[in-house]
């Protein structure tokens, strides 16, 4: 399939989230997982074995050419003794046969699904590596918060104790601190362990070092993926280029040529022949030889007519017309299917950027009820335990912000996915 580009920003979109440095990025992470993967080339295999039906039902059509020499000695009898030899070589040309055409349709179909499968199948690595990759990232940024949260309830536990010291503060304020630490440190350890698992997921898809992977830029989410553009442009691209949609079509196809197979089963067959031979014989009889010689060319045009065949070829035309009415019922519920699949793409990226902008307003909430915490604090009117909870509650909007960052990024790429253009 060529190249295609929906829309000009779709193509830079994800590229624009991308700092520069000496990193991998997401679409270099899909290059490498395409030529790292043993089940990405097992495909292929697969389907350069099913794309040779093509070249095996054109053979059919065309001219067949034999060579064939002999030598034929009979024992020696009572009659006579006999000795033969020679050689022939024959060719033949199908002229017209309905089947053999349409097996060759056949053929040529099945190489194109063997296309779209495989197409497929790397649509279906690049969104395991994205989920990997995101993953990390998501991860990092999320233990980079829970960090700058534990470091502040350090400095608080400090601040507590010197209070104490001086008499100026209870200790349970320490206490109050030292709780929020070890809960801020548990979360460190989850996280630790979940950004190991999601960088060896990674590495185990691409081959490559995690600890290499690119952030995303802070002004990421300013970025609109959706572009603007509603669904009806979406499923109008899927009609065009979802993989399913598109295999279950080329399948009816398939199906429609087995029944012009089938069918041809009733019809004549016109073949030309044509061979060259030069054969020597030689026979003895009662002391005398005689010997005879065979040569010249031939050429033959053969009509066959099928009369009957038991009702092999009518069970044969009803089993195929079925399979078309088979195919015909599975590509209305793969156009259902694929369309559904878009729209429930497409809500879950729009209601995802949403998502997005309700935790950027979340955390400027959290930061600000932070700040005024912490003031209120100096002057009297706030205890530690607010401030420990002002904390707790920035560095969930911290967490949550990258979250849905994420989600809106993997939301899109499905929506590429069911419309058939991730790999574009």
């Amino acid at each position: 399939m060529p190249k295609f580009c929906p829309f000009p920003t779709f193509c830079f979109a994800l590229s624009a989230l991308f700092q520069p440095a000496h990193a991998f990025d997401l679409a270099q992470a899909w290059q490498a997982a395409l030529h790292y993967s043993a089940d990405h080339a097992a495909a292929k295999h697969s389907r350069d074995a099913e794309a040779e039906q093509k070249y095996q039902a054109r053979a059919a059509l065309l001219p067949q050419i034999s060579a064939n020499a002999v030598y034929q000695k009979q024992p020696y009898s009572l009659s006579a003794n006999t000795q033969s030899h020679g050689w022939n070589v024959q060719a033949s040309q199908i002229l017209y046969d309905k089947s053999r055409f349409a097996q060759y349709r056949q053929g040529r179909l099945a190489a194109q699904m063997a296309d779209i499968r495989l197409e497929n199948h790397a649509d279906d690595v690049r969104l395991n590596v994205a989920q990997a990759y995101f993953d990390v990232l998501l991860n990092r940024d999320k233990l980079a918060a829970i960090r700058d949260e534990k470091n502040a309830y350090r400095q608080q536990i400090r601040q507590a104790q010197a209070m104490f010291a001086q008499g100026a503060a209870t200790i349970i304020d320490t206490y109050e601190a030292q709780a929020g630490y070890d809960a801020a440190l548990a979360k460190e350890i989850a996280t630790a362990t979940q950004l190991q698992v999601a960088e060896n997921a990674l590495a185990d898809l691409t081959g490559l070092n995690a600890a290499a992977i690119r952030p995303l830029d802070k002004q990421a989410e300013q970025v609109d993926l959706l572009d603007g553009r509603q669904e009806p442009q979406w499923q109008k691209l899927a009609a065009a280029h979802n993989r399913s949609w598109q295999l279950q079509k080329a399948a009816l196809e398939n199906a429609e040529a087995a029944l012009a197979a089938a069918k041809g089963g009733h019809l004549p067959k016109l073949t030309l022949n044509s061979g060259y031979q030069d054969n020597h014989s030689t026979r003895e009889y009662g002391g005398d030889a005689q010997k005879y010689r065979s040569k010249g060319a031939t050429l033959t045009l053969q009509l066959s007519m099928p009369l009957y065949s038991g009702g092999r070829t009518v069970s044969q035309v009803r089993e195929a017309a079925a399979r078309v009415a088979q195919n015909r019922e599975l590509l209305l519920a793969t156009e259902r299917q694929a369309k559904l699949a878009v729209r429930q793409a497409y809500l879950g990226s729009h209601i995802s950027k949403i998502q997005v902008l309700a935790q950027q307003r979340l955390l400027s909430a959290a930061d600000a009820r932070l700040q005024a915490t912490r003031l209120g604090k100096e002057v009297g009117i706030r205890n530690n335990l607010e401030e420990v909870q002002a904390q707790q509650a920035q560095a969930e909007a911290v967490q949550k912000l990258a979250e849905a960052r994420y989600a809106h990024i993997q939301a899109y790429l499905q929506l590429l996915h069911s419309a058939g253009v991730l790999g574009e």
